[in-house]
């Protein structure tokens, strides 16, 4: 083991517990978020569409507009991607039109204006569902998705893939798709771990797709799960215990200044 790698497993080690310190946090909260991709992997194709709408949908206030996801379920024929393509075929307007003439949505529908959320939305579930019916069961898109693990040049390939596959997706939504829906060997370059990565001197560049490499190398060296090395630091940004509905007031900046202070001298001893 090299040193670099003994100082990133000190970091690590660090975020753990400087969580650990926050008021009502304990250990079996946060393995349970650390460990939370086990319970969240899908069991089918429709498992997997309904998943990544359910990502697309985290863009800005987009969730706000569109509602629950499962609720839209009806006019989507269940998320099975084949029937949806068999009664849409290309044409998101007749999914639009459907949904409008039988759901109460949460936003506005405004079929002539390209920067709708429901234009976004139904564009979307019209390419995501052409994507995704090229896999007839869930073992074959996991398949797939294996064929990205070699190295971090690879596995940055999927999300990339997938932005130009997916209307509306983009880069980090895929990589989140990937994270929360049962690929943990993803992460989601988010501000949190952007801000952390970068402010610590492990990420030179504020790029995600930089972001999205370095936290992979991070992981790689130490032996964690890309998805744990993730929602540690995203703990440490955003302090939502999300499963335990605990939100802490955490300090990231404070968390970046402390790690400086013990760390970056040695980062860049060894060239990090």
């Amino acid at each position: 083991m090299t040193n670099k790698v003994a100082i990133y497993r000190k970091i690590f080690n660090e975020a753990y517990k400087y969580l650990l310190s926050l008021y009502c946090i304990d250990e079996s909260m946060l393995d349970k978020h650390l460990s939370d991709w086990e319970k969240r992997k899908p069991g089918s194709v429709q498992d997997l569409l309904s998943g990544m709408l359910g990502s697309l949908s985290n863009k800005r206030d987009m969730q706000n507009t569109i509602g629950p996801i499962e609720k839209l379920g009806p006019y989507l024929e269940d998320f099975i991607p084949s029937r949806i393509i068999e009664k849409y075929g290309d044409d998101w307007k007749k999914l639009f039109n459907t949904i409008k003439n039988n759901y109460e949505p949460l936003g506005r529908m405004m079929i002539d204006n390209p920067r709708s959320y429901w234009v976004i939305f139904c564009k979307s579930v019209i390419s995501a569902s052409h994507f995704l019916s090229q896999f007839s069961n869930l073992k074959e898109f996991d398949k797939f998705v294996s064929q990205f693990y070699l190295n971090e040049y690879t596995r940055v390939a999927l999300p990339l893939l997938l932005e130009k596959e997916i209307f509306g997706l983009g880069f980090v939504l895929a990589c989140d798709f990937l994270k929360e829906n049962g690929y943990p060997k993803f992460i989601k370059p988010d501000r949190h771990i952007k801000a952390i990565f970068h402010g610590i001197g492990i990420s030179k560049s504020k790029s995600a797709y930089d972001i999205f490499k370095d936290v992979i190398r991070f992981s790689e060296d130490i032996k964690k799960l890309p998805y744990s090395v993730d929602k540690l630091f995203w703990l440490v940004g955003s302090g939502n215990f999300y499963l335990d509905k605990v939100k802490i007031n955490t300090n990231r900046d404070e968390f970046i200044e402390r790690i400086n202070h013990e760390f970056r001298d040695k980062l860049q001893f060894y060239g990090v």
